[in-house]
C-alpha cells in the first residue's frame, strides 16, 4: 500500500494540470466594459418547471433511485463529460488511483449509496467514486461569486442569499442541471442543485433553512487525506440546523481541500468559511452590510479594493442598494457580476421561507428564475 501511495503520489506531482486545459482562469478575468444596466422586472417568478428527483430511504435505495431516475443522463455525463474532463493515459490512471484511495475517507453511508448507484448502472465502483472527488484532483479555474443579506436589505425584510456556480461546461453540463430532494433515513432532508451521479453538494438547503454554496480557490494538488469536499458540505446539510454548528463540524472534521464557503440560516445569521486543510478562517461582517465572497482567501477583510472585480462589484452596489434589494434587484446584481457562458446555475436562496429562486444552461445569471418552494417537500 506505502509503494502504491508513493506511485500514485508521483503521478500526482507529474499531472497538476489534470482537467487544466478545459478552460483559462476566470477569477481574475478584468471586468466586462460598461453597459447598460440589465433590467429586471419585479414580476412573480413562474413556478419552477424540473427536472426534480426526489430520493428517499435508506443508503441503498437512494442510490437505487437515483440511478433508476437519471440512467440515461449519468451516462451521458459520464462519458462525454467527465470522461474527458479527466482525459487519459497517465491523467487518468491518477484520477481512478486516487479515486480508490478516498474511498476510505467516505462516510459509510455515501460509500454504500455510491456501490448502490455504481451497480444498477453496471459501473465500475471507482469511475462512481471518480464523480464525487474529481474536483478535489483538480486545480480550478472559476468564477463563482456569492452574496447574503440580512432582512433589513430588502423591502419586504426577507434574508436573501445570491449565488453564482461558474464551471466549465465542454458543452454538456450546462444542459443537466438537477435538482435533487433527499429524504435519508435518520438526517435531515435537504435540497441539492447539482448533477447526475454527484451525490455531494456543491449548492444547497436543508429542512431547517441551513443554505451553503462553495467557491474554489488556487490550491495544490494533495493525495487523499479526508473526503472530498462535496460530501463534507452534504454532511453537513444533514446534520446541522444552524451556521454555528455548520463551523463547528467543519472545524472538527478532517478537510481535503481549500475552498471558500458560504453559510446561511433561517435565522439570518451568515459567515464565510476560508477553508483549509490545516484551518478554517470565519469572516462575518456588520449586521447592515452584505456580506460577501468569491474565489479569493482574505482572512477577516471585508473592503479593501483590488483583489476580484466580481468582489468589488458586489461590495460596491450591495452597500449603495441597501435597504431596497428584493428578488429582482438580486437576481439584477448577480447578472452583473457574472462572467457569462460559465455561469451554469444562478440561485437565490430565502432561508426563512425554504424557496429558492433558480435559473440554470450557460449564461444562467442572465436567464428566467424560476421559484421552487421547497416547504412541501420538507414538511
Amino acid at each position: 500500500m506505502k509503494s502504491y501511495r508513493i506511485l500514485v503520489a508521483a503521478f500526482l506531482a507529474a499531472a497538476a494540470s489534470l482537467g487544466c486545459d478545459r478552460d483559462t482562469d476566470l477569477a481574475n478575468d478584468p471586468p466586462p466594459r460598461p453597459s447598460a444596466a440589465v433590467v429586471v422586472q419585479p414580476a412573480p417568478s413562474p413556478a419552477y418547471p424540473g427536472p426534480l428527483v426526489q430520493l428517499h430511504g435508506t443508503p441503498q435505495e437512494i442510490g437505487a433511485e437515483h440511478a433508476q431516475a437519471l440512467d440515461n443522463k449519468i451516462q451521458t455525463l459520464h462519458h462525454k463529460y467527465l470522461d474527458v474532463y479527466i482525459g487519459d493515459g497517465a491523467k487518468r490512471f491518477v484520477a481512478l488511483g486516487a479515486a480508490k484511495m478516498f474511498e476510505s475517507y467516505f462516510l459509510p453511508e455515501h460509500l454504500t449509496e455510491i456501490d448502490a448507484l455504481a451497480k444498477h448502472e453496471s459501473m465500475d465502483e471507482r469511475e462512481a467514486v471518480l464523480a464525487q472527488c474529481f474536483l478535489d484532483l483538480s486545480p480550478m479555474g472559476v468564477a463563482c461569486s456569492t452574496i447574503t443579506l440580512p432582512a433589513s436589505a430588502s423591502p419586504d425584510h426577507v434574508a436573501r442569499f445570491g449565488r453564482n456556480l461558474e464551471f466549465s461546461s465542454l458543452g454538456v453540463a450546462d444542459k443537466y442541471s438537477t435538482v435533487f430532494v433527499y429524504k435519508p433515513v435518520g438526517r435531515f432532508k435537504f435540497a441539492s442543485i447539482g448533477w447526475p451521479g454527484m451525490i455531494g453538494v456543491l449548492s444547497g438547503m436543508n429542512e431547517h433553512g441551513l443554505c451553503l454554496a462553495n467557491m474554489e480557490v488556487p490550491r495544490g494538488v494533495r493525495l487523499p487525506t479526508a473526503m472530498p469536499y462535496t460530501l463534507l458540505y452534504r454532511t453537513v446539510l444533514e446534520r446541522c440546523k444552524t451556521v454555528s454548528e455548520a463551523i463547528d463540524l467543519i472545524e472538527k472534521t478532517p478537510r481535503q481541500t481549500a475552498n471558500n464557503l458560504m453559510l446561511m440560516d433561517a435565522t439570518g445569521d451568515r459567515a464565510v468559511l476560508e477553508i483549509t486543510p490545516d484551518a478554517v478562517t470565519v469572516r462575518r461582517t456588520a449586521d447592515d452590510q452584505p456580506l460577501i465572497s468569491t474565489n479569493h482567501q482574505r482572512g477577516a477583510d471585508c473592503d479593501t479594493p483590488g483583489r476580484c472585480w466580481r468582489y468589488d462589484r458586489l461590495h460596491q452596489e450591495g452597500n449603495a442598494e441597501f435597504g431596497h434589494i428584493g428578488v429582482p434587484q438580486l437576481e439584477t446584481l448577480l447578472a452583473r457580476v457574472s462572467p457569462g457562458k460559465p455561469t451554469l446555475q444562478s440561485m437565490i436562496f430565502e432561508p426563512s421561507t425554504r424557496v429558492i429562486y433558480l435559473s440554470t444552461g450557460a449564461n444562467a445569471a442572465h436567464g428566467a428564475f424560476h421559484r421552487l418552494d421547497l416547504k412541501p417537500d420538507f414538511d
